[in-house]
C-alpha cells in the first residue's frame, strides 16, 4: 500500500519556492504516468519503422528500389517459356545480387537461351548476353503502413555485355538477351517501392539505348515478327526503347511469404533512335499482364528460400506477337546481415 500525503503550500511561503514546488510535483506526476503499464484493451502506439513483412518472392519483371545490406546476397534463377504462333523459346536467366554497402548493390544476370524456332535455322541452346547492374538506393521508406508516405527510391545503371550470339532477340531484361547482336547496350532505371500493410507496390521505368551494328541474316528483329533473309547484310539501328513495369503484391501471411501479385509490363520502341538517328528496325509496342503466386519455405534462419510461379498474357500489342509465358523462379537468400 502507498500512503498519499498532501502538503499545503501556505501563502507565507516565498513565491519562488511555491513555483518550484508546483513544478516538482508536476514533473513527478508525468514520470509516474510514463512508468504505468498500458491499460487493458488500450491500443499500443504503432511503430511505423518496424518491418512487418519477411522475405517474399516479389515480382518477376519489376525491380525493387531497396538494396541488400552490405555482405548479404541472393541467387535467383528463372524459367520463362516464351510461346507464340511463330515459335517457342525458353530463357533461363540467373541473377546474382550482392550488397556492397553505402546503399549500393551489384547485380549480375547470366542467361541461357533455348530457341526451337523463330530466328534460328536449327534449334539451339546457348549462353545469352550478360548484364551487369549497379544500383543505388536514394531513399528508404520509414512508414510501412500508409500508401502516401515516402517510398523507397532507387536508380540503377545496366550494361549489356554481348556474350550471346543467338539470332533471335528479346527486348526485355528478364528475357535474358537484350539484343544478342554483338553490341554493348546501356539501360537506366528509376525504381520505387512502397509498403502499405498488407500490400506492396513496385514501380520501375527504364530507358534502353541499343547501339547500332551490322548483322547478316537469317536474323529476327526484336519485335519477334520481322526477319532478315539468309545472306542479307543489314545495318541495324534500333529505335528508342522505353519500358515501364509495375506490380501490386498482397501479402497474405508475412511469416511464410505467402501471397499473390498482379504485374503489368509494357514496352514501346519508336522509329527513331535516341542517339543514332532513324531506325532500320521496326517500331513496336506491347503490354503484358501477369498473375503470380509466391511462398517462402524454409522461412526461418539466415537462408530463407522463396518460390514464385505465374503466367504472362498479352493484353495489348502493336507489331508484336501474341505470347503466353509460363514462368517460375526460386530465390536462395543469404541474409547474413539482414534482408532488404
Amino acid at each position: 500500500m502507498f500512503e498519499l500525503k498532501v502538503f499545503r503550500l501556505t501563502s507565507t511561503a516565498p513565491p519562488r519556492l511555491r513555483s518550484w514546488c508546483v513544478l516538482a510535483i508536476f514533473v513527478s506526476a508525468l514520470c509516474a504516468c510514463a512508468q504505468q503499464p498500458t491499460a487493458p484493451g488500450a491500443k499500443p502506439i504503432r511503430d511505423f519503422t518496424k518491418k512487418w513483412v519477411d522475405t517474399t518472392s516479389g515480382p518477376f519483371f519489376t525491380g525493387t528500389a531497396d538494396v541488400e545490406p552490405a555482405g548479404s546476397f541472393y541467387i535467383e534463377p528463372y524459367y520463362l517459356n516464351y510461346r507464340s504462333a511463330s515459335g517457342n523459346s525458353i530463357t533461363l536467366p540467373w541473377k546474382f545480387a550482392y550488397g556492397m554497402g553505402h546503399r549500393t548493390e551489384l547485380d549480375l544476370y547470366a542467361p541461357f537461351e533455348y530457341t526451337s524456332s523463330g530466328g534460328n535455322v536449327t534449334p539451339a541452346f546457348e549462353y545469352g548476353d550478360t548484364l551487369v547492374q549497379s544500383k543505388f538506393q536514394m531513399a528508404k521508406e520509414k512508414d510501412r503502413y500508409h500508401l502516401f508516405a515516402m517510398p523507397s527510391l532507387g536508380v540503377s545503371l545496366d550494361v549489356n555485355i554481348p556474350t550471346g550470339h543467338l539470332q533471335s532477340s528479346k527486348p526485355n531484361l528478364a528475357g535474358g538477351t537484350q539484343t544478342t547482336n554483338n553490341t554493348w547496350n546501356e539501360q537506366f532505371n528509376i525504381l520505387a517501392r512502397k509498403q502499405f500493410k498488407p500490400f506492396q507496390l513496385y514501380i520501375e521505368g527504364t530507358e534502353i539505348v541499343e547501339n547500332p551494328v551490322d548483322v547478316v541474316g537469317p536474323y529476327q528483329f526484336n519485335n519477334g515478327i520481322a526477319t532478315i533473309p539468309a545472306g542479307v547484310r543489314e545495318h541495324m539501328v534500333d529505335g528508342n526503347l522505353l519500358a515501364a513495369t509495375a506490380a501490386l503484391e498482397h501479402v497474405l501471411n508475412a511469416k511464410h511469404g505467402l501471397g499473390y501479385l498482379i504485374e503489368l509490363n509494357g514496352q514501346h520502341q519508336s522509329s527513331h533512335s535516341l542517339i543514332w538517328g532513324h531506325a532500320t528496325a521496326p517500331a513496336f509496342s506491347y503490354l503484358w499482364a501477369s498473375p503470380e503466386l509466391e511462398a517462402t519455405w524454409p522461412a526461418k534462419g539466415r537462408f530463407p528460400v522463396t518460390w514464385g510461379a505465374g503466367a504472362t498474357f498479352t493484353a495489348f500489342r502493336s507489331d508484336y506477337p501474341v505470347q503466353l509465358i509460363p514462368m517460375f523462379t526460386v530465390t536462395l537468400n543469404g541474409d547474413l546481415h539482414g534482408g532488404r
